[in-house]
């Protein structure tokens, strides 16, 4: 069965991972699959890995550990309802009923500058209505917009919520890539629009 990382700070969900892949790197560099921002996290902190009989978590010799259950481990398998502590934040690993599949429209669809641009103009305006816009948005398609840390324009079909670098679709509704800024944006947070 297909499984999920949830992410958790203070109680509180911030992002969710599902794993695609047999190995999912932790940790403080934007170079990890799960990126935790926390001076109490290593560079390279962890890893989950995706073996024939299940999954496991390895301590990559951080240096504030790894707990599985409020214990450190170097190398264990994992089992449900099992937490694993990394720094400040908990992670835990849940089964979900299906991985998202690719979407009928392309995910990585991209518009130019000038429309985006366009686009986002007419929103603060609240003038847009989706029959007049120059890249045929369905509007069972493309209801919110919002940019990430990076600077990443993202169309949802659902209304998503901040994670730790961008937006989560619990839903698992449309995600489609609009355009990429040059700059990162550190308020990403408030950039969340809805097209009306």
């Amino acid at each position: 069965m297909p499984s999920k990382l949830t992410v958790r700070f203070n109680s509180r969900k911030i992002d969710e991972l599902i794993m695609r892949h047999s190995e999912i790197t932790i940790g403080r560099k934007s170079d990890n699959d799960l990126r935790l921002e926390d001076a109490t996290v290593s560079n390279q902190h962890a890893k989950i890995l995706r073996k024939d009989d299940g999954y496991y978590i390895e301590d990559c010799g951080s240096t504030n550990g790894t707990l599985l259950n409020g214990q450190a481990v170097k190398f264990h398998k994992l089992a449900p309802a099992d937490v694993i502590v990394i720094g400040k934040y908990t992670i835990t690993l849940e089964a979900v009923n299906r991985v998202p599949q690719p979407d009928d429209l392309d995910p990585t669809l991209q518009i130019g500058k000038k429309e985006l641009e366009h686009i986002l103009g007419r929103i603060r305006s609240a003038s847009l209505t989706h029959s007049e816009s120059s890249i045929a948005i369905d509007r069972k398609t493309l209801n919110w917009i919002a940019q990430d840390e990076n600077g990443v324009w993202w169309g949802f079909e659902n209304k998503p919520t901040p994670g730790i670098h961008g937006w989560i679709d619990a839903l698992d509704g449309r995600k489609i890539l609009l355009k990429q800024d040059k700059e990162s944006n550190s308020q990403w947070r408030d950039s969340l629009q809805k097209l009306t």
